[in-house]
C-alpha cells in the first residue's frame, strides 16, 4: 500500500542536473581557456628551443600549439575531476613555460 497521495505532485529533481550542468560549463571553459593558455605556454617554449631561424621556429612552434590546444581540451574532458583537470593543465602550461623561462632567465 503506497503513502503517497493519488494527486500529488512529481518530485522534482533539479539539483543534480544543476550540479551536472555546472561541471560541464566548467569543464567547458576549462577546455577553452586553459587550452589557450596551455598553447600559448607550449608555443613559446617550443620557439626557443627549435633551432634555426627565429621567425621559422614560431612558425613550425605555433602550428604544433594546435595539437597541443586540442589534446588539452580532450584532456579537460577526460580527467576523473575537474580538479584534477585543473591539475593537470597547470602542470602542462608549468612544463611548457619552462624554456621560455630558462632562456629569460639566461640559463639556456
Amino acid at each position: 500500500m503506497s503513502t503517497v497521495p493519488p494527486h500529488a505532485p512529481p518530485v522534482r529533481r533539479t539539483t543534480s542536473r544543476r550540479k551536472g550542468n555546472a561541471r560541464l560549463w566548467a569543464r567547458g571553459l576549462l577546455a577553452l581557456i586553459g587550452g589557450h593558455a596551455v598553447a600559448a605556454a607550449w608555443a613559446d617554449g617550443l620557439a626557443r628551443l627549435l633551432p634555426g631561424n627565429p621567425a621559422d621556429s614560431a612558425l613550425v612552434a605555433t602550428m604544433a600549439s594546435f595539437v597541443v590546444y586540442a589534446l588539452a581540451a580532450i584532456w579537460a574532458y577526460a580527467a576523473r575531476s575537474t580538479v584534477r583537470a585543473v591539475m593537470g593543465l597547470t602542470a602542462a602550461i608549468v612544463l611548457g613555460a619552462a624554456p621560455a623561462a630558462l632562456h629569460t632567465l639566461g640559463a639556456a
